[in-house]
């Protein structure tokens, strides 16, 4: 099933119609990023518009009805001379648009800084890189949200788990200039939960992320008010990857940079 609905994906389905049909979207992208069909099918990326239906063409003349019809007509000269093309004459081509998040006011937060800090601290992870983060964090230009995927009962099997998250994150890469995440797959047995913590570059969810990778639809969103102290605890959790979180053990942690 998932090989035949590939060539639907790849070259018919547009992402406007199968949003009418989401288990089907959620169990076909759930099955060809699991490693055997990722190995026999490669990255797959979906339609995005329908290829047109070739028209009916009456049948081409023949040579001799051609030489035929040249040899009735009368022949004209114009005595203008042929233009001849000339080099660079095309027209150039448009600029391509800027993201509106480039148009943003700019920001006291440099996210490669927030990055390079959270990949670089080794020890006192609290007191080097949490602390950096506030001290960095910008709440006029950046926002935080805590995910949830909503179909936790269905996380029965560990390493299908772990490749749907992955999954996500590959899809994800279209936002690294703009965003920071980490996502925690909770349990130690199943089924397992999966919850995450996102820092996007303005103060809602880009747009382009929501329309363009599916899986955003698979998690309910929720905006953190960093005023809420249990809230900003829970930042720190997520972002050190705190064990146990909220009680329990963790299955693995991956992070978005």
């Amino acid at each position: 099933m998932t090989c035949n609905l590939a060539m639907g994906f790849r070259y018919l389905m547009t992402k406007s119609f199968t949003l009418e049909f989401p288990h089907v979207e959620r169990y076909y992208w759930t099955m060809v990023n699991q490693p055997t069909f990722f190995k026999l099918l490669g990255e797959v990326k979906q339609a995005e518009s329908v290829p047109p239906v070739p028209s009916a063409k009456s049948p081409a003349p023949t040579n001799e009805a051609t030489k035929m019809k040249a040899e009735s007509e009368p022949k004209t000269q114009t005595g203008k001379p042929i233009a001849e093309e000339t080099p660079g004459e095309d027209e150039a081509p448009k600029p391509k648009a800027k993201n509106p998040l480039d148009l943003l006011p700019p920001s006291k937060m440099i996210l490669d800084e927030w990055k390079r800090l959270y990949s670089n601290t080794k020890t006192n992870f609290r007191e080097v890189a949490i602390k950096g983060f506030w001290d960095m964090y910008d709440p006029e230009r950046y926002s935080l949200w805590f995910c949830e995927y909503k179909y936790n009962e269905e996380n029965i099997v560990s390493f299908v788990t772990l490749n749907k998250v992955g999954g996500f994150l590959q899809r994800m890469d279209l936002a690294r200039k703009y965003a920071y995440g980490k996502m925690l797959i909770i349990g130690s047995e199943a089924p397992f939960k999966v919850k995450g913590l996102w820092l996007f570059r303005g103060p809602e969810i880009p747009q382009f992320i929501m329309d363009e990778c599916y899986d955003m639809e698979l998690y309910e969103w929720t905006k953190i008010d960093i005023a809420d102290d249990n809230q900003k605890e829970r930042v720190n959790q997520m972002i050190e990857d705190q064990e146990p979180f909220e009680g329990e053990a963790l299955l693995d942690a991956k992070c978005f940079k």
